[in-house]
């Protein structure tokens, strides 16, 4: 059995000899020639289960990177193993009850435990791994780790560009074959314009693509906070000028909150969405790609990943190798407006230093980030001493100090397994939803791993960050958006929206409290208080504005998904 899709159909068929269509068929037919291989020689995002008679067990595999999800229900005589978690539990074998764990682990925003489910006694496949099932019992391999992938040295740094340029090309393509209709989901930033752009080139001039771009909703108070822009459309009007077959159309989910399809997540994607505070303006927009009768939709999540990236660990990278002369120029170009040893010390030297003398320092400057209880976790402090959350995070490798990453290698591989662990059930629930399959070029894995192997100086260099997306895409995005040094702001109307909802959610609160288990989980009565001591628009200190727009969107809907599943009202 076979979910997903195969970027390199027809190599594989050319390679194997076959005319096989049907993806299973041809992941099929690479397995009886190469074994365990296929699972890297195909690229793509997929999952796969096959039934192994002569081991009496059963071989489940999730494609590197991303994949659509398998969740595993098993008792060593009866298995059952689905894409969806929700037909575990409509086969009648399996109760739907929460996991405590996941519940806290996912509230201290640590997802590094890929295999642990929403549900006890369900185990999920992570991306990259093989399990193989049998009465004795589950055998998980990693047989992919992007933090071992091998160096990429090429002899000019133009070389470089024009690699990544073919690279991205080649993703594109991939990601269009079979579709008539396409649509890009358009921001202002480098990742996606660079989708829309090799999109346009990979259509040619007589096929059109549409962008839709959430903006935010009329009312918002309209100020940028430094470094951040709240409304795109500009950027995105920029890039319309330059390319004749995009239209483009603005979404502002008018009316809509954080809740908005939320039920409907809970349902086909059986757990809590990360980023609740995103979810209308996502909604719309898929929304509003299937009303234009678009086939796929297209968009630039893990650009930050590879082509875009922006260098992070590299100034403590070269310290720690010993290119000591490299780390000295970019820290001179960079430093133009603070003492030399000030930039040493904070942005190279710091992020080595052990947990203990990090946490110290950073905790002098950064009061809300070592105080997650009063900001922006919800958990109570007693429940998530008593669930060891911080030690868990720790002992994973997940930074809850937020401390600044070691090296490039580390923080990349960091965010693929924190992003990845989740994607798969919320991108499905999404495509479910709306009934349109998504692609990412940027998530193309030969991509992603010529990016993660080059020279740390392809991305920073003479100050200037995420220097090979700007080499790249000089000429085939605007200036306004090439030189860009603020970031866009989702949901940058968050708190008109929070504001309109503002005596409901105090009622919700005031609800859940008397839920004596959800309130020995969450700080509800702090929730609270904020909220009331709150306005749309308000200012106030890093731990009120983080509990209302970050934490609160997170209880609510971690709350709801809880009582959705045990059935309460």
């Amino acid at each position: 059995m076979f979910t997903g899709f195969i970027d390199n159909a027809p190599a594989l068929r050319r390679e194997l000899g076959v005319d096989a269509l049907d993806p299973a068929e041809l992941y099929a037919a690479g397995y009886a020639q190469w074994g365990d291989a296929v699972d890297l020689r195909v690229i793509g995002q997929f999952a796969t289960i096959l039934l192994l008679p002569n081991a009496n067990g059963v071989r489940c595999t999730r494609s590197p990177l991303h994949a659509p999800p398998l969740h595993i229900w098993h008792d060593r005589k009866r298995m059952i193993v689905a894409s969806l978690a929700r037909v575990l539990f409509a086969s009648g074998e399996v109760a739907a009850e929460i996991d405590e764990q996941k519940i806290a682990d996912s509230l201290y925003l640590n997802y590094a435990d890929a295999e642990r489910g929403w549900y006890r006694g369900v185990t999920r496949v992570a991306t990259g791994h093989r399990v193989v099932i049998n009465p004795g019992g589950i055998t998980s391999h990693c047989y992919y780790d992007p933090a071992t992938l091998p160096s990429v040295r090429l002899k000019r740094d133009a070389d470089y560009v024009d690699a990544a340029n073919a690279l991205l090309a080649e993703g594109t393509h991939a990601a269009l074959a079979g579709f008539s209709k396409p649509a890009v989901s358009l921001s202002g930033g480098l990742d996606s314009q660079a989708v829309a752009a090799f999109a346009i080139a990979a259509l040619g001039p007589d096929r059109p693509l549409l962008g839709l771009t959430g903006v935010p909703e009329t009312g918002w108070e309209g100020e940028d906070p430094p470094g951040y822009f709240g409304d795109e459309r500009h950027h995105v009007a920029a890039l319309a000028e330059m390319y004749p077959t995009l239209a483009t159309e603005t979404i502002d989910a008018a009316g809509l909150s954080f809740d908005h399809r939320l039920n409907a997540m809970f349902l086909m994607g059986g757990n809590v969405p990360r980023n609740a505070m995103n979810l209308h303006w996502i909604h719309a927009l898929r929304a509003r790609a299937k009303a234009q009768d678009c086939d796929v939709l297209l968009s630039g999540s893990m650009g930050n990943i590879s082509f875009s990236f922006n260098g992070a660990g590299a100034l403590p990278g070269w310290l720690a190798g010993g290119n000591w002369l490299r780390l000295a120029r970019e820290l001179r170009a960079q430093s133009a407006s603070r003492p030399f040893a000030r930039a040493l010390w904070s942005r190279a030297l710091l992020p080595l230093l052990p947990d203990a003398i990090y946490r110290r320092w950073v905790g002098r400057r950064s009061g809300a980030v070592l105080r997650p209880f009063e900001s922006w976790c919800p958990l109570r402090a007693e429940y998530a001493e008593r669930m060891q959350v911080q030690e868990r995070a720790i002992a994973m490798g997940h930074e809850n100090a937020f401390r600044s990453p070691r090296s490039t290698r580390g923080i990349r591989a960091r965010m693929i397994g924190n992003a990845m662990t989740e994607a798969g059930d919320i991108r499905q629930a999404m495509e479910l939803i709306h009934g349109m399959p998504m692609r990412d070029p940027t998530a193309y894995r030969p991509l992603v791993e010529f990016c993660i192997g080059i020279p740390d100086d392809q991305y920073l260099r003479g100050g200037k960050s995420r220097w090979l997306a700007r080499r790249m895409l000089r000429d085939r995005v605007p200036a306004m958006v090439l030189n860009e040094k603020r970031r866009g702001m989702q949901a940058a109307d968050l708190p008109l929206r929070l504001g309109r909802d503002h005596e409901a959610l105090v009622a919700e609160l005031d609800a859940l409290a008397c839920d004596s288990e959800l309130g020995d989980r969450m700080d509800l009565p702090r929730l609270k208080q904020a909220l009331q001591g709150w306005s749309p628009g308000q200012g106030g200190d890093r731990f009120g504005v983080g509990t209302i727009e970050l934490t609160l969107p997170r209880a609510i809907a971690t709350a709801r998904f809880i009582r959705f599943v045990e059935g309460a009202n």
